[in-house]
């Protein structure tokens, strides 16, 4: 690797850590105004969007890796100031974390916590945006590889992804479950239908 590459590298990794400071910045000053924790809100927005399989400490904790009994005290805690309530899951033995009607509100106002992110995003040209989700995803998946990061549904991930499978640079890709190209604009961050690759 040249000196020149590996300046590159160290400033890319230094912008991503930049980036995610100004991320935590932004979540802590919102979840202050509700009087949470950021894990707190992070679990209160996962409730409000997650399917009812993940509605589940354990899977919490793995969502945001935490440890369970770290994601169970923020769940009480959600839970003593009427946000959630816990009812038995289909299985009988696992909790379903559902928001309360105020829970549901606070998810509401919370759901904007990152917008000067996304506004700064919107600002650039849809190609760059498109080329840095995609180059963003592949680094995600690596990191899962290595075991840095635990939970991961992205298309770059998923057993019908195949990658470059086609010669147009802005739709490369191909998905064999929905029979399609994929542009880079489409790949998915979070995707319900994801089965992880071997």
């Amino acid at each position: 690797m040249t000196e020149h590459v590996a300046g590159l590298d160290r400033r890319l990794a230094d912008a991503i850590e930049r980036l995610g400071n100004g991320l935590r910045s932004l979540s802590q000053h919102s979840a202050r105004a509700q009087g949470l924790s950021p894990l707190q809100q992070q679990a209160v927005l996962a409730l409000a969007r997650q399917p009812e399989s993940r509605r589940q400490v354990n899977a919490l904790a793995a969502e945001f890796d935490v440890t369970t009994p770290t994601m169970s005290d923020a769940v009480s805690t959600l839970e003593r100031k009427g946000l959630l309530t816990r009812s038995p899951g289909p299985d009988g033995r696992r909790r379903l974390l559902t928001l309360t009607e105020r829970g549901s509100a606070v998810a509401a106002e919370l759901a904007q916590w990152d917008q000067q992110v996304v506004a700064a995003l919107a600002a650039l040209p849809e190609q760059d945006r498109a080329t840095t989700l995609h180059t963003l995803l592949r680094v995600i998946g690596e990191l899962q590889g290595q075991g840095v990061v635990s939970v991961v549904r992205t298309c770059t991930t998923c057993r019908f992804f195949s990658p470059d499978a086609h010669p147009d640079p802005a739709a490369p890709h191909h998905c064999n479950l929905m029979q399609k190209p994929l542009r880079l604009a489409d790949l998915r961050i979070d995707c319900a239908e994801h089965q992880q690759a071997s």
